[in-house]
């Protein structure tokens, strides 16, 4: 009938695979919320336990904020695993999909990153904070100062309070004038005094467990193509024969296989488990219920994925 959308159908394989991320995230996301710093043995309890010796007028819980800043990474990933789920099964969803995966890339990278167990709670505070800094040097580069002055102002105050924090605790401070923008400061510790990573580093670091860091370079790069809408974005995708929607004349539907797009969610879940593990060790998770959900998952993926 004209003018009638026709019904591109979503093979059976897709909702499967929408399901097993929807059963990951959810896992994940009762394990973040049962997370405690009441463990005994636990790297949690220890550290949150001398957090009297960080506190002070300008940030009175600095243990608790970075813990918490990573517990959000992850959330942040189950989040957009979830949505991930949903635009598989959608009918003619494509694009947004491949978007959605670099922030879970990047916010396990965060998480991984502040959570390492080989550091101790300074060199923890010490990252934690640096990534705040950025963020409020962010916050500050898209606000502007006359029409919103009280923003901010509230904003480049809660600077001044953590880097004032810094000096109170024995961190060193640098700093560096962007070209185009607001002033880049970090904390530095003895020998630690690189800036904090970037997004792209902490995608390479949080993926370097399969690899040799390229890996998560090239799943950052490519899923960013998506986001800004380069061009070469589009050759992962083959035209769906066949399928057409006449309300919009001379739009070709674009479709993507089963195993291109398990590949990348299978590397994007990846990055998932291993920032998870970091977390539960952290937390002294019982890991029973996630192995005997994931890692069967994972195993029929890549099972999936095996050439005959």
């Amino acid at each position: 009938m004209a003018g009638r959308r026709s019904q591109i159908r979503v093979p059976a394989a897709f909702p499967r695979l929408a399901g097993d991320i929807r059963v990951i995230a959810r896992l994940l996301n009762d394990y973040l919320r049962e997370s405690d710093v009441d463990v005994p043995g636990t790297l949690a309890m220890d550290e949150y336990g001398d957090e009297s010796d960080f506190a002070d007028d300008q940030i009175t819980h600095p243990v608790g904020h970075v813990i918490l800043q990573a517990q959000r990474g992850l959330s942040t990933a189950a989040d957009h695993m979830l949505g991930v789920a949903a635009c598989i099964e959608a009918e003619d969803v494509i694009f947004a999909t491949m978007s959605l995966l670099r922030p879970i890339v990047t916010a396990t990278g965060t998480s991984y990153h502040l959570l390492d167990p080989d550091i101790g709670l300074r060199e923890r505070l010490r990252r934690g904070w640096n990534l705040e800094l950025n963020s409020l040097r962010e916050q500050l580069n898209s606000l502007n100062k006359q029409d919103m002055p009280q923003a901010w102002e509230r904003t480049a105050i809660a600077r001044h309070q953590y880097l004032v924090w810094g000096r109170h605790h024995g961190y060193e401070q640098h700093s560096k004038k962007d070209r185009n923008g607001e002033t880049r400061y970090w904390l530095a510790d003895g020998s630690e005094d690189k800036q904090p990573p970037t997004d792209m580093r902490l995608a390479e670091a949080v993926l370097a467990a399969l690899g040799d860091g390229s890996l998560g370079h090239a799943v950052y790069r490519f899923t960013s193509a998506f986001i800004h809408s380069q061009p070469h974005s589009f050759s992962l995708f083959q035209r769906a024969e066949n399928q057409f929607d006449p309300e919009t004349p001379y739009a070709v539907p674009l479709g993507v296989s089963y195993e291109d797009l398990a590949t990348w969610v299978l590397v994007t879940t990846q990055a998932v488990y291993t920032a998870a593990s970091r977390c539960g060790h952290y937390y002294g998770w019982d890991w029973r219920d996630w192995n005997q959900t994931v890692d069967p998952i994972l195993s029929r993926w890549a099972e999936d994925l095996r050439p005959e």
